[in-house]
């Protein structure tokens, strides 16, 4: 496999991990290299007890466009295999891996979200957007399937809403996503990060057992009759830790918890 090490790049800082995808040349389209370097980053900061949160970016003004398309033409033309949909490959796709993180991830949307870069975007817990951004699905256009942006986005927003979008691959503004309740926060482009990580610093303000057994039951249980989501026990239990103590002791004098993830 190729090096892309300097195409996504990887910081920690106040246990957030940023992973952030760098071809901004190629408007932050993602080759199946690119792709699996993101997913391991992911499961890293996944597995990395110092670390709360993950968030996801792209470098310069876009994003990300989605899929190489010129570098899935180009092995078209030198190999003459088909490219191949998501239920046709032996592994996970990366939407497929942020899901299913016990951590929350966030998407810091820096600029237009196409195709499998909105995906990216949907697969994510929380989502900042840049007022310069837009969120688009051209497949219908292109002859492709869009697999995870047609089971996943009727599921956050109307369905005739996102059947809309899907059918047309009409540009989408942060207005109106925001309208639809799609995004958390959006800002001017030069406080993007700052008002990113404010909303992550408050998260990771929060027990990080307590964050993972609620982002994993709300993945689990979405979907299912309510009494069975009730009855299901799913990701760590923060009810035995040593945070449940210590948050309490926290509580009671006033004062901010101190939390070890244990």
């Amino acid at each position: 496999m190729a090096s892309v090490d300097n195409e996504v790049l990887v910081s920690v800082d106040n246990h957030v991990c940023l992973i952030t995808i760098n071809r901004p040349e190629r408007r932050n389209a993602r080759t199946p290299e690119v792709n699996y370097r993101m997913m391991e980053a992911v499961l890293e900061a996944d597995s990395d007890p110092s670390i709360f949160l993950i968030a996801v970016t792209g470098a310069g003004t876009t994003f990300s466009a989605g899929a190489d398309l010129k570098a899935a033409r180009d092995l078209n033309d030198t190999t003459g295999k088909r490219y191949r949909g998501p239920l046709y490959r032996p592994d996970r796709t990366i939407q497929e891996v942020i899901l299913d993180a016990q951590k929350p991830v966030m998407a810091i949307v820096n600029g237009p979200a196409v195709a499998g870069g909105f995906e990216l975007a949907l697969a994510c817990d929380l989502r900042v957007a840049s007022e310069t951004a837009f969120f688009q699905v051209p497949e219908a256009k292109r002859g492709r399937g869009a697999h995870f942006a047609s089971v996943v986005l009727p599921q956050m927003i109307p369905t005739a809403i996102a059947l809309e979008w899907l059918f047309t691959g009409r540009r989408v503004s942060v207005a109106e996503a925001e309208r639809w309740g799609l995004v958390n926060r959006v800002a001017a482009p030069e406080k993007l990060m700052e008002v990113a990580l404010q909303l992550a610093n408050d998260v990771i303000s929060s027990a990080p057992l307590s964050l993972q057994k609620m982002k994993v039951t709300a993945r689990k249980t979405a979907g299912t009759p309510l009494h069975a989501g009730l009855r299901m026990d799913v990701g760590p239990n923060p009810y035995s830790s040593e945070d449940q103590i210590e948050g309490a002791r926290a509580f009671l004098d006033k004062r901010a918890p101190v939390w070890t993830g244990r």
